[in-house]
């Protein structure tokens, strides 16, 4: 499948792409070059010309761009940014998609979506059917987006998967979870000293492959997060049913 990656020069587009690309196609529409020899389009996730080009010829599109992000804390971007690039760029990338003739999208989301970031995953009890309710930057212009993928979804006959991650991860930093912006990568344990595994950049691409190859139309959202074979915390029992999709680092 040829798949066009919006923002693929970004932290989940950097760990995503070798492991995509084994299977697929890839295109990478950023302002700044990928890592790696892929099909390159310069270009800003909110100019309808240059994803009119990049989206020349794609079978798929997955929307993973995101606003900057302060020195501070992750992920907490200015305004401004935050919502041009997470709200703004997706409705943008959507309607040059349909235009275009590519019904197939993947919208990078987030369990920030909920409020308290899902630091541990234990502290709450979630699953697909729960409301969101973050009231924080990100987590608001994330809920938006997704309700930018709904509406599409609805007006053009779409298939719009939103894809709600837990802390993508580095494969050779796995189970620890990481991030750019940590001194270090921090091993996430419950109460009881059990490890909670971050989300392994192999299981992350195969999320978005099965996405991408999602053939029951329409809207729908599904939580990825790494395995755990503990019996508690999240289920990942939507994605297993809807996608085909489990997590395999173990």
């Amino acid at each position: 499948m040829r798949i066009l990656i919006v923002g693929g020069s970004g932290y989940v587009g950097t760990l995503m792409l070798p492991w995509l690309a084994a299977e697929h196609e890839i295109r990478v529409l950023d302002l700044v070059p990928p890592q790696g020899d892929y099909d390159y389009v310069a270009g800003s996730a909110t100019d309808p010309a240059a994803l009119a080009t990049a989206l020349d010829g794609m079978d798929a599109v997955v929307h993973g761009a995101m606003g900057l992000r302060s020195q501070t804390a992750w992920p907490e971007p200015d305004t401004a940014s935050s919502f041009e690039v997470n709200v703004a760029s997706v409705y943008t990338t959507l309607e040059a998609a349909h235009t275009a003739g590519v019904s197939r999208v993947v919208l990078i989301g987030s369990m920030s979506v909920f409020a308290n970031e899902p630091v541990r995953l234990s502290s709450r009890d979630v699953d697909e059917t729960t409301e969101p309710d973050a009231t924080n930057l990100y987590g608001v212009t994330k809920r938006l987006a997704e309700q930018v993928g709904r509406i599409a979804a609805q007006a053009h006959g779409m298939t719009v998967t939103v894809l709600r991650l837990a802390w993508p991860t580095p494969e050779d930093v796995w189970p620890l979870w990481a991030l750019p912006v940590l001194d270090e990568p921090m091993d996430i344990r419950r109460a009881d000293g059990t490890q909670i595994p971050a989300l392994a950049a192999s299981d992350l691409a195969a999320a978005v492959s099965a996405a991408v190859r999602r053939d029951a139309g329409g809207y729908d959202v599904f939580h990825i997060f790494g395995a755990d074979d503990s019996g508690r915390g999240w289920s990942a029992a939507k994605a297993r049913d809807g996608l085909g999709w489990v997590a395999r680092r173990r």
